[in-house]
Order: structure tokens, then C-alpha cells, then sequence
């Protein structure tokens, strides 16, 4: 089975070298639409999903027989933003539940007018999880964005994500999505250090170190920040990638859809 992870950047109104917002829409399409045959690819997680991008992307999905599961919105210093979770439409997965952990003070997800965005975060940040079976196994997946400012926010966030997992019974337990940090850096550090479960997986021994999931439309620095954390007992059954276009005119989004493949064997 194959998970894909998209931050598909949902800023409409933006400045060279970014392309236009239209030029945008037309790659993520089309980009999706590609990943998208793979007929192994069972669950998607996507990131800065808000009012301008929901409906492309429910459409392109629908189109790929995907269903978006329940949304969570989350309050941000501009639009309200989904953590979106879809599920193929087949018959052998069965969805046990969907469940929303805020990564702030609260103990359960609010509703929007009553969020309070806690630890100095610029947004109501969450991990989504669906909790589904396949193939005889049990899966829990978790769709994470974590805050893009607050130091704190991050490593509080993951770490009550990780927790989260421990507490539920399954055969295969990970976190993936855009986690604003970088996995050899401090944050990821602490974080591990008060749940050590768990490891990332971020590369594989195919991995270019110039392929970063954040390219930021021309950015020099080597940034990956999309990456998974997974059962550090069974970190050889996943497998790592990047998807990245030839020219960076053709991506659709500063950052690139990341595919974990899951050995289940």
C-alpha cells in the first residue's frame, strides 16, 4: 500500500518567481492526476487545503474514485485550513474511524469559533487520523501540519500526535505530512527524545540530496520538511520518495507530494 502527501499550498495571490495562481491549479491537476493511476496510492493526506483550493481538489479526487473523509477547520491568520484525508473507494478498506488531536492546550478538537491557538502558534494546528483496515492489517495514519512559527508548537504538536498513536492498536502507526522542521535538526531531536517509539523516515537509498519536498520555487537551501514518523521496530517495512517535476515552472506548489509504500509482507 502507498500513502501520498501533498502540501498543495493554498496562497492565491503571490509574487514572481511563483507562478500564477491559475498555473498552479492546472499543475497540482494534472500533477495528481499522475500520481493518482497508481493504483497501489490508498490514502492521501494534504496539506493548506482552504476555500480556494477545497473545490479542485475534491473534483480531481472524485475523478481518481478518492473520497475526502471528515474535515476539521482550523483557524489561521487568514483562511480557515483543512488537514484533508482521502480514502480510495474500494470495497476491501474499511474505515474504522477518523479522529482530529489539536496540537495546542486543548484535550480535544474544538469547533472553529472556539479555538484558541495556544504556544505561541500562528494556527489552530492538528493531526487527523483515520484508522482503517486493509489486507487483513490495521493502519493508522495520521495527516499532520505542524506550526510554521512557533518552536514550541512543533515539537508540543508531534509529540501529542506520537502519544496519540501509542494509545491505539494497530499493525502499522505513522504521521506524515509537512512538518516544518528538518529531520536532523533539534526540533526533531526533542521530539524523539520524549517518545522514542518512533523514527523518521525522510530519504531512501535512492535519495538525491538535492531533491527537497520544499523547493520554494527557487529557494537555495536544502529543505526537506515533508517526511513520516514511524514505528521504530518497523522502520524497514517503508519506503521514502519524492516526487519531482522536471522544470520548476511545473510543480504545483512550493513544496512536492512525498509517497511512503508500505511493505506489508
Amino acid at each position: 500500500m502507498k500513502i501520498l502527501s501533498y502540501n498543495i499550498y493554498g496562497v492565491k495571490d503571490t509574487v514572481y518567481p511563483i507562478p500564477k495562481w491559475e498555473t498552479r491549479q492546472k499543475n497540482i491537476q494534472r500533477i495528481l492526476n499522475e500520481l493518482l493511476a497508481d493504483k497501489e496510492i490508498k490514502v492521501c493526506c494534504f496539506q493548506e487545503v482552504n476555500q480556494n483550493n477545497i473545490n479542485l481538489l475534491n473534483e480531481t479526487l472524485e475523478k481518481n474514485n478518492f473520497k475526502i473523509l471528515e474535515k476539521f477547520p482550523m483557524k489561521t491568520e487568514s483562511y480557515d485550513q483543512y488537514n484533508i484525508v482521502a480514502i480510495k473507494n474500494e470495497k476491501e478498506i474499511n474505515i474504522k474511524f477518523v479522529y482530529c488531536l489539536p496540537h495546542g492546550k486543548d484535550i480535544e478538537y474544538k469547533e472553529i469559533e472556539n479555538q484558541v491557538i495556544d504556544y505561541n502558534m500562528s494556527d489552530y494546528r492538528t493531526t487527523v487520523f483515520v484508522n482503517l483496515e486493509y489486507n487483513n492489517k490495521k493502519f493508522l495514519i495520521g495527516n499532520i501540519h505542524t506550526d510554521y512559527i512557533s518552536t514550541d508548537g512543533k515539537i508540543k504538536g508531534t509529540v501529542k500526535s506520537l502519544n496519540y498513536m501509542d494509545s491505539i492498536n494497530s499493525d502499522y502507526k505513522l504521521i506524515i505530512g509537512d512538518m516544518n522542521m528538518v529531520c536532523h535538526m533539534s526540533e526533531v531531536y526533542n521530539i524523539l527524545k520524549q517518545n522514542n517509539n518512533y523514527v523518521t523516515i525522510s530519504r531512501n537509498s535512492k535519495f538525491d540530496i538535492l531533491d527537497n519536498s520544499w523547493q520554494g520555487y527557487g529557494t537555495k537551501e536544502q529543505v526537506n520538511v515533508d517526511f513520516a514518523f514511524v514505528e521504530k521496530n518497523k522502520v524497514n517495512v517503508y519506503e521514502y520518495q519524492i516526487i519531482k517535476q522536471k522544470n520548476m515552472k511545473d510543480e504545483g506548489s512550493d513544496h512536492r507530494p512525498i509517497i511512503i509504500t508500505v511493505d506489508e509482507n
